[in-house]
């Protein structure tokens, strides 16, 4: 679905009498609502192949990370290690993130082939790009837009309660759509007794 199809979708549970949001301030609140979404519930997956070199540790990757999977150099798994720990603990097996560039716990003595896969946010340019979110999603990113059309600033004598409204909802939805993952962690249990 096109961004334009989806604020027009969108529009008319506005309610407007008269046409009082113009199309580039909904996308500006499409957008923000975007990414938040997939901050949340990232969907968006690249597998990138990077040939390292002797004596280079930066690598710049084909998008910004915001979740780390994997990365294997030479079938050797690393380990991922956020940027501060990084930096206080050298660990020769690690790796980090700094923006769209992969930081190596090590200086690499000949060269090697790795691949590496993390997860990152896609941004929605103008009003004819693509909203690539599942299917599922649709209804919590309706629902966070709305919140994000809603919000007035905070001192406002006329302020309306919409905005925390959708945000809710969006809560709800989001807890729901985490609860029915597929993949979830199920039966686990404790060495602990109950009392």
């Amino acid at each position: 679905m096109k961004a334009s199809d989806f604020i027009l979708q969108t529009r008319s549970d506005l309610q407007e009498k008269s046409e009082h949001w113009k199309d580039e301030e909904l996308l500006l609140k499409l957008q923000r609502a975007y990414v938040s979404l997939q901050f949340d519930l990232p969907c968006f997956i690249a597998k990138q192949s990077i040939a390292i070199v002797d004596g280079k540790q930066e690598y710049y990757l084909d998008y910004t990370p915001i979740k780390n999977v994997a990365l294997s150099i030479d079938n050797r798994s690393l380990d991922f290690a956020t940027l501060e720990f990084f930096y206080v603990r050298a660990n020769e097996n690690s790796y980090t993130f700094d923006k769209n560039i992969m930081l190596l716990g090590f200086m690499p003595t000949n060269a090697m082939s790795a691949t590496i896969v993390y997860k990152y946010a896609k941004e929605l340019a103008t009003e004819n790009c693509e909203i690539e979110v599942p299917n599922t999603q649709y209804k919590a990113l309706r629902l966070l837009f709305l919140s994000e059309i809603h919000e007035k600033p905070t001192r406002n004598s006329k302020e309306r309660v919409l905005s925390l409204h959708y945000l809710r909802l969006y809560e709800q939805e989001m807890m729901k759509l985490k609860v029915l993952q597929p993949i979830r962690a199920k039966n686990i249990t404790s060495n602990y007794q109950r009392i």
